[in-house]
C-alpha cells in the first residue's frame, strides 16, 4: 500500500476514518487503503503542485460521508447475540413439555418464549427457525394432550409418559442441531 503525505489528502482520509468508525475493522482497513491507493495513484498520474489539485484530487474520489454510506450498503451489521438468547431457545423448547407435565400454564408459556426467540434470533436461517418450529410440535401435542386427558392434574401413567418423552427427545435433537448451526453461522 502507497503512503499519501499531503496534509489536505491526510485529513480527507482521517475524516473517511471517522465517518467508517461504525463499519466492520476489515472493512474499515479494506476501504481505508482503497482510497489511499487511489489517491497515490492520481497523484502519481498527475503530481499535484498546490492545495486546489489536491483538492481536485479529492472532490472527484467524493465526499466522505457518501463513500462511508455506500460501503455500509452492501454490509449487514448483525450485533451481538448475547449467550443466553442464544441458549434460551433451545432449553425452553424441550423442557416445555416437562414445565407441561407440573402446570399446562408454565409449559404453553415455556414453548411461546422458546419459539418467539427462536424466530428472533439473527443467528439462524429461515431453514434453521423452521426445523426448530417442526420439531418443537411434539411438545405441543404432548400438552394439548396432557390438557385432553386431564393427565397435567393427576398421576403420571405410561400414556402420559409416551405423549412426554417425544415432547422432549425431539426437541432436544433439534436443539443439539441448532446448537451446531449456531455455532457454525458465528464462525463464518
Amino acid at each position: 500500500m502507497k503512503t499519501v503525505e499531503h496534509p489536505l489528502a491526510v485529513a480527507y482520509l482521517e475524516a473517511v476514518a471517522r465517518e467508517a468508525a461504525a463499519l466492520a475493522p476489515e472493512r474499515r482497513g479494506e476501504l481505508l487503503a482503497d482510497l489511499t491507493e487511489h489517491i497515490a495513484v492520481a497523484f502519481a498520474e498527475q503530481p499535484a503542485r498546490d492545495d486546489a489539485e489536491v483538492t481536485a484530487v479529492l472532490d472527484r474520489l467524493g465526499d466522505p460521508r457518501t463513500i462511508v454510506a455506500t460501503a455500509r450498503e452492501g454490509e449487514t451489521t448483525a450485533l451481538p447475540v448475547s449467550k443466553w438468547r442464544s441458549l434460551a431457545p433451545l432449553i425452553l423448547l424441550p423442557v416445555a413439555a416437562l414445565l407441561g407435565g407440573v402446570s399446562l400454564v408454565l409449559g404453553g408459556i415455556a414453548m411461546i418464549a422458546g419459539f418467539v426467540l427462536l424466530w428472533a434470533a439473527p443467528h439462524w436461517s429461515r431453514r434453521d427457525k423452521t426445523i426448530g418450529t417442526a420439531a418443537a410440535l411434539p411438545v405441543l401435542i404432548a400438552l394439548v394432550g396432557m390438557a385432553l386427558t386431564g393427565a397435567a392434574t393427576g398421576p403420571l401413567d405410561p400414556g402420559l409418559l409416551a405423549l412426554v418423552a417425544p415432547g422432549v427427545l425431539v426437541p432436544a435433537a433439534a436443539s443439539v442441531y441448532l446448537f451446531f448451526r449456531a455455532g457454525q453461522r458465528m464462525s463464518s
